[in-house]
């Protein structure tokens, strides 16, 4: 019975370490973010919202809400704002600037594969999203 205790510590104390970690260790560079976020879509949800912004330009540029395609006659693609990369080194951020709605900087972590976390510079606040090629999300 004591095994079975200690074993579940240990596993729920990694669990915690890695949930945790998303937002620590190094973050990707000016070089990195340009790289991973130049001409991709980013597919993130929290709560009942969902993204699928595209990253036009290569370094910076327009940023589109995808919704259902550019030709959809009632939930077509819009220009929601503009993204760019701030900073170098650890100090570099991807900034959204939604006009009226603000500017948001965040530092963003590879979580392997194409999953990242997209940490509020601000806030701390931490949402993961998945960077793809096409247009719209899976």
């Amino acid at each position: 019975m004591k095994s079975i205790v200690i074993r579940g510590v240990i596993v729920f104390v990694s669990i915690a370490g890695e949930a945790m970690a998303a937002c620590t260790g190094p973050n990707l560079n000016q070089t990195q973010l340009s790289t991973t976020l130049s001409g991709m879509t980013v597919c993130a949800t929290r709560g009942a919202e969902r993204w699928q912004e595209q990253h036009q330009g290569t370094g910076s540029g327009t940023l589109v809400d995808y919704k259902n395609g550019p030709s959809d006659p009632v939930d077509p693609s819009e220009t929601v704002g503009t993204w760019s990369i701030s900073g170098t080194g650890a100090n570099a951020v991807v900034r959204y600037d939604y006009g009226s709605g603000g500017t948001y900087d965040y530092r963003v972590y590879g979580n392997g594969g194409n999953s990242y976390s997209f940490c509020n510079a601000s806030s701390g606040e931490e949402i993961v999203g998945t960077v793809v090629s096409s247009p719209s999300c899976p």
